[in-house]
C-alpha cells in the first residue's frame, strides 16, 4: 500500500505548494466560519490589504509591491472597494493617479486576519511539533530574506 508520502513530489517548489495550499483551504475555512471584518476574505485579499499603507499608495506601486499586474489589482481592489475594506481617491497633486487606502473596516479586516493567521500557524506549530515548526519558519524567513537572483552566503 502506498502513503500519501509516496505521491508527494521530492522538488521544493511543489513541497512548497502542498503546504501553502493547505495553509489557505485552513485559513478559508476558518475565514468562511466567521473572523470578524475578515470573514469571507480570501488569503489573497487580506495579504493586499495587509500590504496597502494606511495612508494609500499609487496603483503602479502597489502593484509592483505585491508583484501583481496594475489590471489584475485593479480588480482585486475593486472587489474590496465593494466590500467596504479599501478606498480609492485621486492624488491631490495630478487628479490622474488612482491612490488606493485601506478603510477603517479594510484595518479591522487586516487585524482580524492576522488573528486568523496565528491561529491557523498555531495549528500548524501543534500538528507539526514545536521545534519543527520553529525550524521551519527559519528557513523559510531566510529563504525570503534572498529575494529572487540573490546569492547565497
Amino acid at each position: 500500500m502506498t502513503s500519501v508520502k509516496d505521491d508527494l513530489p521530492d522538488h521544493a517548489l511543489a513541497l512548497l505548494g502542498y503546504v501553502m495550499d493547505g495553509m489557505r483551504r485552513d485559513v478559508h475555512a476558518r475565514s468562511a466560519a466567521g473572523a470578524g471584518a475578515a470573514t469571507g476574505l480570501r488569503s489573497s485579499q487580506l495579504r493586499l490589504l495587509s500590504l496597502t499603507p494606511v495612508d494609500g499608495m499609487r496603483v503602479t506601486d502597489l502593484a509592483e509591491r505585491v508583484g501583481m499586474t496594475k489590471q489584475a489589482l485593479g480588480e482585486f481592489a475593486n472587489a474590496l472597494e465593494d466590500r467596504g475594506l479599501m478606498e480609492s481617491v485621486r492624488d491631490d497633486q495630478d487628479r490622474r493617479i488612482r491612490i488606493l487606502r485601506p478603510t477603517e473596516q479594510g484595518r479591522r479586516a487586516v487585524a482580524d486576519g492576522e488573528a486568523l493567521i496565528a491561529e491557523v500557524e498555531a495549528d500548524w506549530r501543534r500538528r507539526l511539533g514545536a521545534q519543527r515548526w520553529e525550524r521551519l519558519r527559519a528557513l523559510l524567513l531566510a529563504a525570503a530574506e534572498l529575494g529572487p537572483g540573490q546569492p547565497a552566503e
